[in-house]
């Protein structure tokens, strides 16, 4: 009788756990994964026909008239890793967001005169590859047979490289290529190392078991992710010697700048590499800069022309005198003293432990010693020095690591890998001082292929990258594991060695609050078509907004060939140098969607894209509320202090609330004085508005101090975390050199 029940126990058992069983080789054997293709281009034709904004012309010269286009070159679908995983809808996302979804998002949403496709190169499979090139040739045509002007689309891939030694950071990059002709177009892009993607490469077959049975109903989903994932783990990088355009199934690799520029010059197409995101601190090491690729192997001004220095991510324009650590000699670093402007991270986790140990009845001068004891462990620690201090939680970080006087900063910031620090440095090397030359642009890095998010602050979780919504202790823990340890009044080491993971601590809690909608780039162009927007590209006739669609002209006006030269240029100038600027601001949006486009096809675009809001301009426009000069001297000797050579704002110039924009003229009578190279950009400032996350971490402040923040994503603020912004245009520079 005891072995009956014995077995019949068994059978039970091997009956409950079956399905598990099944589910788990299912998975591990790949039985049900699929490839996702490119989706579909919707092939919709136009009923009437808005005035958009790009109507707009203007040109100082009395030459060809330029228009100004919009775009975003920097959009990421769920071909790119990071895209996947955080469309998972366990992960709270909409599931596939493919290459088509880009295109008809530009289109039918926001409205764009341009946009590039730019998956990380990483893990990017050939299949993929070619399928994102079909799709943008596809996207061409078919924009193009709407019955109006096109959308162009441009291919690209994203450079992903960090290292936690600065010496061998050199950020992320954006390629992309002029043509889209097949012919044209390598084999495969090019990655870097493709460390930093392992974690989502190298997938344990039981998480994604676990993710399963958890949203079963959504099981599809995380087969498919099983299938992504094995297919990417098979790469091997390329033979050297390969032939970039050799067809096999191999992944082609840089690992660094120089890699990377030797191999661009063997394609068959033009290409630009864009920095971008360069001054976030949870892909940068603290004392990251732009010295360690102002070299003639690591930069090549035929390729980097330009930097995106806005986008979701944040604004890395400004340049600050404060560092997150203190070089003490060779790789030895101390906690800076606390500024107005700036409150070390490693100071506050000294803060963090004394207030710990003061409300466990620690005395005064052991809460001190406690406090002293945790800044120098989390320096020790660095970049990992979060970790030191046991079971934190986010609030009790407040506004530390934060650029406090930034527009919209980027998170963590890291003021050394500013475009500001970028135009005011020279590598003296070479003999010949090496100076970068870079123009603006502004971009979204949105990962739902949603090109141009800026033109609605509406979405949140869709427009930005700030989806986190904390709204329980599990959920927090389940994002940060330390904030289930212990809170004791002591911090402890941490050995950076064990930590597996070479990306620093993410902070999902306090990032969220630094997320928002993308920006744009816009090109004055003679006409809306692939050639003539690459020339303003390739000649820095750009200029970068934060989303907003402002009207800006920037032109030295007085040169001694008699000829107007627009943002971009640059000269050598013999005398004093006079500019003009003209800014227009935004126009206001309506509500809702313009019936654009005809048949029940578009509604269901409309609906699952663009959730009703489209761009829908009125004839309206948000008035501009001042003009800012910058003026930036570039070192002429090595070591020359850069304190006073970034001048911002140079110049300030009020403006009158008119619908006719604003605009002036400026000299500068010291350029002839200083015989030295001397650039100079505008910036063009709005009427405040509201936008997503604005108000960053809103912090509670007693007599100007930050006594408590309040994070996008709690209860009570779990909606677009909306905040009071003045959005901006940041003209291209214009570089001049003294000549007798």
């Amino acid at each position: 009788m005891k072995k009956i029940k014995k077995r019949y126990i068994l059978y039970a058992i091997i009956l409950i756990f079956s399905p598990f069983i099944l589910l788990f080789f299912s998975i591990f054997f790949n039985w049900f994964g699929t490839y996702i293709g490119p989706g579909e281009v919707a092939d919709i034709k136009k009923i009437n026909q808005i005035s958009p904004t790009e109507e707009v012309t203007g040109d100082l010269s009395g030459q060809l008239k330029k228009r100004i286009l919009f775009g975003d070159l920097h959009v990421h679908t769920t071909f790119s890793f990071d895209a996947f995983i955080l469309n998972l809808p366990i992960a709270q996302g909409e599931g596939v967001h493919p290459v088509s979804d880009a295109c008809n998002f530009a289109r039918f949403c926001s409205g764009l005169d341009f946009f590039g496709v730019t998956d990380h190169a990483e893990g990017l499979t050939r299949r993929e590859w070619l399928d994102s090139t079909k799709s943008l040739q596809q996207c061409s045509e078919i924009s193009t047979n709407s019955g109006a002007e096109g959308v162009v689309p441009f291919l690209g891939w994203e450079w992903t490289q960090t290292s936690l030694d600065r010496s061998n950071h050199f950020g992320h990059k954006n390629i992309i290529l002029k043509d889209l002709q097949t012919e044209r177009i390598p084999a495969r892009p090019i990655s870097s190392n493709a460390s930093q993607f392992n974690m989502f490469v190298d997938i344990n077959p039981l998480f994604i078991m676990g993710a399963t049975v958890l949203d079963f109903s959504n099981r599809q989903h995380y087969f498919n992710w099983r299938y992504k994932s094995l297919v990417a783990s098979s790469l091997v990088s390329c033979k050297n010697g390969t032939n970039f355009f050799n067809t096999s199934e191999c992944a082609e690799v840089a690992n660094n700048p120089e890699e990377l520029i030797n191999k661009l010059k063997n394609l068959n197409t033009e290409v630009l590499i864009i920095p971008h995101g360069t001054s976030w601190g949870v892909t940068s090491p603290p004392l990251a800069s732009w010295d360690i690729q102002l070299n003639s192997l690591n930069y090549d001004s035929n390729f980097s022309k330009l930097i995106e220095i806005y986008s979701g991510h944040g604004n890395s324009e400004e340049y600050r005198v404060w560092l997150p650590l203190e070089e003490q000699g060779s790789n030895f670093f101390n906690c800076p003293t606390p500024t107005q402007g700036f409150l070390p991270n490693c100071f506050q986790a000294g803060e963090i432990i004394r207030e710990r140990c003061r409300v466990s009845a620690g005395s005064y001068d052991e809460c001190s010693k406690r406090a002293q004891e945790a800044r120098d462990n989390f320096v020790e620690a660095s970049p990992f020095g979060i970790l030191t201090v046991p079971g934190y939680e986010p609030k009790e970080w407040k506004n530390s690591g934060q650029c406090k006087d930034c527009f919209l900063p980027s998170f963590n910031y890291r003021p050394k890998m500013s475009a500001q620090y970028a135009l005011a440095i020279t590598d003296f090397s070479s003999g010949t001082p090496l100076r970068y030359k870079f123009g603006f642009i502004g971009s979204s890095d949105n990962h739902l292929a949603r090109p141009g998010t800026g033109y609605k602050e509406k979405f949140r979780r869709l427009n930005s990258e700030s989806r986190i919504d904390i709204e329980n202790d599990s959920g927090r823990k389940f994002l940060n594991p330390r904030l289930s340890d212990p809170r004791l009044p002591r911090s402890e080491k941490v050995d950076p060695s064990l930590i597996e993971n070479i990306t620093q601590p993410v902070e999902s809690e306090r990032s969220s609050s630094f997320l928002y909608t993308g920006g744009l780039v816009a090109v004055h162009s003679v006409s809306k078509n692939r050639e003539d927007i690459w020339s303003a590209l390739n000649s820095k006739e750009v200029y970068a907004t934060s989303g907003e669609r402002i009207l800006l002209w920037f032109d030295l006006i007085n040169h001694q060939s008699k000829k107007i030269f627009p943002m971009g240029s640059e000269l050598n100038m013999t005398k004093e140098p006079i500019f003009k600027v003209r800014a227009l601001g935004s126009q206001v949006q309506n509500i809702g969607c313009n019936e654009v486009y005809e048949g029940e096809k578009t509604k269901g675009i409309l609906d699952r894209l663009c959730k009703g809001e489209c761009f829908n301009p009125t004839d309206l426009r948000k008035n501009i509320d001042r003009i800012e000069v910058i003026r930036i001297r570039p070192q002429s000797y090595e070591g020359e202090p850069l304190e006073g050579l970034i001048e911002d704002p140079w110049k300030t110039f009020i403006c009158e609330p008119s619908q006719e924009g604003c605009e002036m003229e400026f000299s500068d009578p010291q350029f002839s004085m200083g015989n030295r190279e001397v650039v100079y950009y505008v910036r063009a400032i709005q009427e405040e508005t509201d936008a997503i996350n604005g108000s960053g971490l809103n912090c509670t402040k007693i007599d100007g101090k930050c006594t408590e923040i309040n994070l996008c994503g709690e209860k009570g603020r779990q909606g677009d975390c909306l905040g009071s912004v003045q959005e901006r245009a940041w003209s291209s520079p214009i570089f001049l050199n003294f000549s007798f």
